[in-house]
């Protein structure tokens, strides 16, 4: 996939008056992929560094520092599963000097990986692409409505000026390395704080999805794991957020099997409707028991 990614920044279009200089953080114990980078297709020239220290969001601050260090303006985020369309940097630049907005994101699309699959899991991958267009598309709505700090803009298609981590001193929360929902949380303080949010509806990247997270198991376990790390955030709100769980959950419970009894009406994206929304569900009871998120703690994909 790494290796994919890379081949997609050889092609990816230089925007007019920017000098690019691209970056691999492998976040684990040796350099595993330094000889891959090293030889990037197309004679890419590459920063290869390595961070020891597991999780990953001590892994994007090393890449944040590295950016800030060699005098970066604006530092772009994609993950190492995804592939970015030609015009990607063209589009999230473009859109940096139309708005000037600090933080700017852009949509994902899911597509299929290399090997067959079988009829369940295309099912699933027709759900998973379903779910994820309506989330590109819902950004897109909000932000010509005016209200992009509604919008949720994670590293997987991701822009940021400078000035975020340099004059307002911003990083991503290394305290639970492997849970997951830095980036969110990046976001929401940004939004706090009312900073300048935008988003880039052109500037798309690719997800390749690896055979095995196309089953409901894994769906389940990554709305479970992404209601407890949200829920871990929220715990400084006490009983509020216990009774306001408690309020919502027959809520949940009964929208759970509402998505379940129209899976044959829906195929895929009632499948994965149904996973996550009983991942949620029992995210946020585990959370109540002090259940803490692994969100990162295995690797999925080649």
């Amino acid at each position: 996939m790494l290796a994919q990614l890379m081949a997609s920044w050889a092609a990816c279009e230089t925007p007019p008056g920017v000098d690019v200089a691209f970056v691999v953080v492998e976040n684990a114990a040796r350099p595993d992929c330094r000889d891959l980078v090293a030889g990037a297709a197309g004679g890419l020239k590459i920063d290869y560094r390595l961070e020891p220290r597991i999780g990953i969001p001590i892994a994007r601050n090393r890449a944040v520092e590295l950016a800030v260090a060699c005098g970066a303006d604006l530092i772009a985020f994609v993950d190492d599963d995804e592939r970015v369309a030609a015009d990607w940097l063209v589009e999230l630049v473009a859109e940096y000097r139309r708005s000037r907005a600090l933080l700017i994101g852009g949509p994902v699309e899911a597509q299929a990986p290399a090997a067959p699959l079988s009829r369940w899991r295309k099912a699933i991958l027709r759900g998973v692409q379903q779910r994820f267009g309506h989330k590109a598309e819902v950004a897109r709505r909000q932000n010509l409505a005016g209200r992009v700090d509604r919008v949720t803009v994670v590293t997987n298609n991701w822009l940021a000026h400078r000035d975020l981590f340099v004059v307002h001193g911003l990083r991503f929360d290394e305290r639970d390395p492997l849970t997951g929902g830095s980036d969110a949380a990046f976001d929401r303080e940004v939004t706090r704080r009312g900073l300048l949010k935008s988003w880039a509806d052109k500037a798309v990247v690719y997800e390749t999805m690896p055979p095995e997270r196309l089953t409901f198991a894994y769906q389940f376990r990554r709305a479970r794991d992404q209601s407890l790390a949200s829920f871990a955030r929220k715990q400084g709100r006490g009983w509020r957020t216990a009774s306001g769980i408690a309020a919502i959950l027959p809520y949940r419970l009964v929208a759970i099997g509402v998505v379940t009894l129209a899976i044959p009406l829906r195929g895929g994206p009632g499948i994965v409707a149904s996973a996550r929304a009983a991942g949620w569900s029992v995210g946020r009871i585990l959370g109540l028991f002090g259940t803490r998120s692994r969100l990162y703690a295995e690797v999925t994909g080649k």
